[in-house]
């Protein structure tokens, strides 16, 4: 190969190389990012699952973030929002919970039937997409009503939120979908 080559194909293998060095490098930090966000849209929603049980039950907000008592109303109408925005493929008014439930699916085994039901839900790319995106907004929305401060104070305690609620938010075996339709359409 002579210079003249070498000088016209350096700068393709180059780029060629970087390339390489650098697309592997990002995929691997945004599955990272895609872990993390995850994990807080998950810790979000058992946050706000928690908080609505133990209000509703107790008239009380446990764990308070730092609402004072003229914001209450208004804050419990943020999480129910929310609450709903993250149920809506799996809320007890769902099509997934409706089958689930249906007398006439009583025939198939409760397997077919937790198969079946979880069918309804989008595929898991799309609903992780869809958590993080409502987590993302939670997150503003708290911020924009009540400022930082609450925002940041939510996102500690909602790492120590323990519900009986979960998103489904990785692939389950036939075990895991029967339980969470058991929970999630109760």
């Amino acid at each position: 190969m002579t210079e003249q080559h070498f000088k016209r194909v350096s700068p393709l293998v180059l780029v060629f190389f970087t390339a390489l060095l650098v697309v592997p490098g990002s995929l691997a930090q945004q599955a990272q990012v895609t872990v993390a966000s995850t994990a807080s849209a998950e810790s979000s929603f058992k946050y706000i699952a928690n908080t609505l049980t133990a209000f509703r039950t107790t008239g009380r907000l446990t764990n308070n973030p730092g609402i004072d008592g003229a914001d209450l109303e208004h804050f419990i109408l943020l999480l129910d929002e929310y609450y709903n925005q993250f149920t809506q493929g799996f809320g007890s008014n769902s099509a997934m919970c409706s089958f689930y439930r249906d007398p006439e699916n009583g025939r198939m085994t409760i397997e077919e039937r937790g198969e079946l039901a979880f069918s309804f839900l989008r595929d898991l790319p799309a609903r992780l997409d869809r958590y993080i995106s409502i987590d993302q907004d939670f997150q503003d929305e708290v911020e924009i009503q009540f400022g930082s401060i609450l925002k940041d104070n939510i996102n500690v305690i909602k790492l120590d939120a323990v519900s009986n609620q979960r998103l489904p938010a990785s692939e389950f075996d036939e075990a895991a979908k029967i339980n969470f339709a058991d929970t999630a359409c109760s």
